[in-house]
């Protein structure tokens, strides 16, 4: 998204299920984060086979609470951009995946959420993710040598951190920067653009706003579609177990007339025969009559604990139910990474083109080569304010008269 927001095109692929694309910024969702760190960096090293070519500027989109395989991911891209650049000289990867806009620091090495470290937060906990969140010994144990350059460095003057980078670079896999603010994110692209088209940039949202900029990319102007977008009633679909998501549905069902349907874990583990799922059918069906948005929200069990150790099971499956839908519905916003994912494969959903940012970390999108335009808008579970659903549901109102080229005009939203 930070690239469509610096005057390129850019568009997203579910893995290698979509054809060639005509874009300036190509980012391949490669659903890594639920396999072993050696499936995670196998699959990762056989997508950079699939869509590198020599000329492109390589970024590894991390998560900016460190979930998934950082270190074996980066390795296996390192790697492989060295195999690409075996005349360069040494390749280094340069690694920020500070996100100021959402609370994602980096001090002294270790991430933190909100000034604490990963490792006390909800989302560690949620995750069951053990360990720490010390961003070289994460490193070290996926076997890469890192440098950390603390906040000292990065805020040096008289060009302190470039000469720190270039120096450094000479004898390391990985230079960690540290970074509170969106300037020191804008130092570090500024100073480690010196080191060359083949570095390896690494981080989250927060260093690819400046990447493209730094390195002196520009685009020309997308061109998007004409057509108007797909028509109907709005899908939410809630699969995030956070606090924060939770907060977000209640606020967005108490603030418009939406249908909200509550699904439990017990009912979407049960399967497509049992007689909740069918009752989950039932109300869809007659939501649908009313031709109001619908709220499909993942609530607690009676004793009041979501199956977490079966997260990914329970985003298929709620991509199941809602599987048959996918003509009905003129807009679709999902919260939780793997539950967007779900249902955009059980939709046939194999591309995305960006458009713009509703806000830091939700990116407003068109369904590209697929039976309809359909807006969708995502985000991770743990982003945004109370009133982020509530945004993207007024942002969507009227969009059936709407077309992407105008969105991007600036004339909507």
């Amino acid at each position: 998204m930070a690239s469509a927001g610096s005057g390129l095109s850019a568009a997203v692929v579910l893995g290698d299920n979509a054809s060639e694309l005509d874009t300036d910024v190509l980012s391949v969702d490669g659903d890594t984060r639920c396999l072993s760190a050696e499936r995670a960096a196998e699959e990762t090293a056989r997508l950079m086979q699939r869509y590198r070519k020599k000329e492109q500027l390589v970024f590894k989109k991390v998560d900016s609470t460190l979930r998934g395989n950082v270190g074996s991911e980066l390795a296996a891209v390192l790697r492989a951009q060295r195999g690409f650049h075996r005349q360069s000289g040494q390749l280094v990867a340069v690694l920020a995946p500070a996100f100021p806009a959402t609370g994602r620091s980096t001090s002294h090495g270790s991430q933190l959420l909100d000034g604490r470290p990963l490792e006390q937060t909800e989302i560690w906990r949620r995750a069951g993710r053990p360990g720490s969140s010390h961003i070289p010994g994460i490193l070290l144990a996926a076997g890469m040598r890192s440098i950390l350059l603390e906040l000292d460095v990065v805020r040096s003057s008289d060009g302190g951190l470039r000469k720190a980078l270039l120096a450094l670079a000479e004898d390391t896999d990985v230079l960690v920067c540290d970074a509170e603010t969106d300037q020191d994110l804008r130092a570090i692209a500024d100073a480690a653009a010196a080191l060359g088209r083949g570095t390896v940039w690494a981080g989250s949202a927060g260093l690819a706003y400046q990447v493209a900029r730094a390195a002196g990319l520009a685009g020309t102007t997308p061109s998007f579609p004409q057509r108007p977008f797909a028509s109907g009633p709005a899908l939410f679909v809630m699969g995030s177990a956070s606090s924060v998501s939770r907060e977000q549905v209640k606020v967005l069902t108490s603030s418009c007339d939406a249908i909200a349907i509550k699904i439990l874990p017990s009912d979407l583990l049960a399967g497509a025969q049992s007689r909740r799922w069918r009752e989950h059918e039932s109300a869809f069906l007659k939501a649908l009559e009313t031709g109001r948005d619908v709220v499909a929200w993942l609530g607690t069990d009676d004793e009041g604990n979501l199956e977490l150790t079966k997260g990914r099971q329970l985003s298929s499956a709620l991509a199941q139910m809602v599987a048959p839908y996918a003509g009905e519905f003129g807009a679709l916003v999902a919260t939780g990474g793997e539950t967007a994912r779900s249902v955009l494969q059980a939709w046939g959903v194999t591309a995305l083109r960006l458009i713009r940012e509703l806000e830091p970390g939700v990116p407003f999108a068109v369904t590209e080569n697929w039976s309809r335009q359909l807006p969708v808008l995502t985000k991770a579970g743990d982003f945004g304010t109370p009133q982020t659903l509530l945004n993207c549901w007024q942002s969507l109102r009227g969009l059936d008269r709407v077309s992407a080229a105008t969105l991007h005009l600036g004339k909507e939203l």
